[in-house]
């Protein structure tokens, strides 16, 4: 492998091939690790937004028993400043798309609003900052999953999220029919003692998993690494209180990132699903 010096291309040359290898987003990586998997990609309609959706098993060769739903991280509301929204705050690393590569199952992985540059009409920065997970935010998702869903009219519905997706699981959970198991890895359950330890802004426009008054009747399956400090085990104590026959594993060897991807098959096949 020979770098781009070694190569001894003009200076200029070099700084422009740098330029372009920058402006690819976050949102064109994604989907070239989706397509390089063989995952089909649409857009779907909700409420008030259009959501990327990629599916992993074509649900004409299918009739699974389960359906996957994968929801991902908060990526970057605030940018890299954490000063003002992130112009797009689509992750750079987008841990439950490899999660749903690792999984044996019929899957889908639904984006948030205004997430990988769908940019409809009520877009707005609270979209991704505090109102990241506010009703309607959960609304449109909801319709979405419910529209995909549907193709696989025998299956219940195992949701998975990671992180700020883990809140999004569970509060999504709570306004589906036909919910077999919610799983989450490094969720913030609770984000207002989240945002408190961290001395982040409190999310005044988003929905608390750890204050919500609905049923849980599902299966639900919470994943922490005993190293994480993004989102400490701590943080999730109320949830826990509240929904007390939720299950909860803390994972030693790993942290906010490391090392689910990896782990995943086995921890996954410990989960007495539904």
């Amino acid at each position: 492998m020979h770098s781009l010096r070694s190569l001894q291309l003009p200076t200029g040359v070099i700084a422009c091939l740098l330029a372009l290898a920058g402006c690819v987003s976050n949102s064109a990586r994604i989907d070239h690790l989706a397509r390089s998997a063989g995952l089909q990609r649409q857009v779907v309609q909700g409420t008030l937004h259009s959501h990327v959706v990629y599916e992993k098993s074509a649900p004409a060769a299918a009739h699974p028993e389960r359906l996957f739903v994968f929801l991902e991280g908060d990526g970057s509301p605030w940018g890299n400043s954490g000063m003002k929204p992130a112009a797009d705050p689509t992750t750079s690393n987008p841990l439950a798309l490899r999660l749903m590569l690792a999984t044996e199952a019929a899957s889908i992985y639904v984006a948030r609003p205004c997430y990988q540059e769908r940019v409809d009409a009520d877009c707005s920065p609270e979209r991704w900052t505090g109102g990241r997970y506010s009703e309607a935010v959960i609304e449109s998702m909801v319709a979405a999953i419910r529209s995909e869903s549907a193709k696989y009219s025998t299956a219940k519905l195992v949701i998975v999220g990671y992180s700020g997706g883990g809140a999004l699981a569970v509060l999504i959970a709570e306004r589906l029919e036909n919910v077999a198991a919610v799983i989450t890895v490094g969720a913030n359950l609770d984000i207002a003692a989240w945002a408190a330890d961290h001395h982040y802004l409190a999310l005044t426009q988003s929905l608390n998993p750890a204050t919500s008054e609905r049923p849980h009747p599902w299966a639900e399956f919470h994943f922490n690494g005993a190293k994480d400090s993004v989102v400490p085990a701590a943080t999730a104590q109320a949830y826990f209180q509240r929904y007390p026959e939720a299950q909860r594993f803390v994972i030693e060897n790993a942290d906010h990132v490391c090392c689910w991807e990896e782990d995943w098959p086995a921890l996954l096949a410990r989960l007495p699903l539904p």
